[in-house]
């Protein structure tokens, strides 16, 4: 196989740094003007206790060409690939665990975010970090006099236990590096009372303070029997950040401004967000579910309120067994495309945004990775230019 230059330097650097890499194409089709990035972050479901070299998650990048291949595998401490996120604020990935005793949640740090290559993993430990189906990275920003904005990082986690469904806020999610535990500051231990997360989204909100962020819970089981929806919250910021630290938060103190219900469907999966595309996604049964314009679906005066789907995309020419993660380009001009991981057929999928909704098929073969199965997915598809 003839190497690039760069492919070599990317492949020196990597094995420097303890990364442990598959392989990236020569052939990769070169990138002008600002459409650089689209790396999509695949994890792992697999796990194996006694084979610790098996990478339980990989970045296909780019993943807007006419090919999924182009991939970095990666080893991470998580034991089987659970929820991904990326942050560009974060500088991070952040990964959780598939297995309910691995109450840890994986802080992968950026070691070059140019080429997109992963450097050291660090832990974050506690015991509450069980069953995460959700992840989010949120940002306050305050004015430091003349010196400029002071921005304090928080990494929300939402985790799916019936018995204690919670949403965590740490502050300062380094982790530690070359071993477990970790020293996060577990700002908030916030109940949810008797809605169980299937999915934890951070929405834009229709002010103009960039603080203010809708929080997006996505249920199958709220306890009223009603079906499965979400559950809007609109004070995250006085949350974390006018209650004392080491707060435990009752439920009654943190109700959801209102609650959404999707008529006719059930077993909600995770979301994807488009804000610049106005759209959000989200996985159910057979089916992916796309919704124009969240900000105002999830806004209003109604407390309650019962929706359906603007687009379904489902059927035969789909391809689609049993759709789980799911990802949209959100990019104005270059994003054309979004993607899903099939647990049943152990692929990912990639579908034109173009002719949304129906039964419409792939734009490229669905791509399989051996025998692992793709599990949550997260792209980060940026308009920006390093050079």
């Amino acid at each position: 196989m003839k190497f690039s230059f760069q492919s070599c330097i990317i492949i020196f650097f990597v094995s420097l740094i303890g990364f442990t890499a598959c392989k990236k194409l020569d052939d990769e089709p070169s990138r002008t003007g600002t459409t650089l990035i689209s790396r999509l972050y695949v994890s792992f479901l697999d796990y194996d206790p006694n084979n610790t070299s098996v990478k339980n998650m990989i970045i296909i990048d780019p993943a807007d060409t006419t090919d999924l291949s182009n991939i970095y595998g990666y080893v991470s401490p998580a034991k089987g690939g659970g929820v991904v996120h990326f942050d560009p604020n974060a500088g991070a990935i952040f990964q959780s665990s598939v297995i309910a005793q691995d109450t840890f949640i994986t802080r992968i740090s950026f070691a070059n975010d140019i080429y997109g290559t992963p450097g050291n993993a660090g832990s974050i430990g506690y015991t509450g970090f069980s069953n995460v189906k959700g992840l989010g990275f949120y940002t306050y920003s305050q004015q430091n006099g003349n010196s400029g904005s002071v921005n304090s990082p928080f990494l929300l986690v939402a985790t799916g236990s019936t018995a204690r469904p919670m949403l965590y806020a740490i502050s300062r999610p380094e982790g530690k590096v070359g071993q477990k535990g970790g020293a996060p500051i577990i700002d908030k231990q916030i109940s949810l009372g008797s809605i169980v997360p299937t999915s934890l989204t951070l929405l834009e909100s229709n002010t103009d303070n960039t603080n203010n962020k809708l929080v997006l819970i996505g249920f199958n089981s709220d306890g009223t029997g009603k079906g499965s929806g979400f559950a809007v919250y609109n004070n995250l910021a006085s949350e974390l950040i006018q209650r004392a630290n080491d707060t435990i938060v009752s439920a009654p103190s943190f109700p959801p401004i209102m609650k959404v219900y999707v008529e006719g469907k059930t077993g909600l999966g995770p979301v994807a967000y488009a804000p610049k595309k106005g759209m959000l996604a989200v996985t159910a049964g057979k089916e992916v579910l796309f919704f124009k314009d969240p900000k105002t679906l999830l806004s209003g005066t109604q407390t309650e309120k019962t929706v359906v789907p603007d687009y379904v995309v489902g059927g035969a020419n789909t391809g689609l067994e049993e759709p789980w993660g799911v990802a949209i380009d959100d990019r104005v001009e270059e994003g054309k495309f979004f993607y899903v991981s099939d647990l049943q057929k152990r692929a990912i999928l990639r579908f034109p945004l173009a002719g949304l909704g129906g039964d419409i098929q792939p734009d490229i073969e669905p791509k399989t990775y051996g025998s692992q199965s793709p599990n949550y997915i997260f792209l980060d598809a940026r308009s920006v230019n390093f050079f």
